[in-house]
């Protein structure tokens, strides 16, 4: 039986500075890595996410149109999920020793069209174990 724990990031789009094309000041881009990743952090928490031997973490953003977006954008919003979820230093919710690739799986994310839907981001964290 695989165990997952999912949470919503309510944001439309990433926050400035977290989207590859991107090009801000340096302070807003830290500004909001910090936020994201407290917020992964809290809310994994708030899920009762257990320690973890190795997960899985699945981003999807869901939209309510269907304009062109490019999941590779996505990267520095995910690389601020990922650490507040696993990463051994910093501000993180340490759910596994690391978000190294021997503890933590990130594929890609996913993008879905849900017609009227609030745009937001879920993350699925699922337990996979020893691998």
């Amino acid at each position: 039986m695989t165990t997952a724990w999912s949470f919503d990031l309510n944001y439309p789009r990433p926050p400035k500075g977290l989207s590859a094309n991107d090009r801000c000041y340096w302070r807003t881009k830290n500004d909001n890595t910090q936020m994201i990743r407290t917020q992964a952090m809290l809310r994994t928490r708030a899920a009762k996410v257990p320690g973890l031997d190795s997960a899985r973490v699945d981003v999807e953003w869901v939209v309510a149109d269907r304009r062109n977006r490019d999941t590779d954008n996505l990267a520095p919003l995910l690389k601020a999920i990922y650490d507040g979820i696993g990463s051994n230093r910093g501000t993180s919710a340490r759910i596994v020793d690391d978000d190294d690739p021997a503890h933590m799986q990130k594929p890609s994310a996913t993008i879905r069209f849900q017609a009227g839907a609030e745009p937001h981001f879920t993350v699925t964290i699922t337990d996979i174990g020893v691998e």
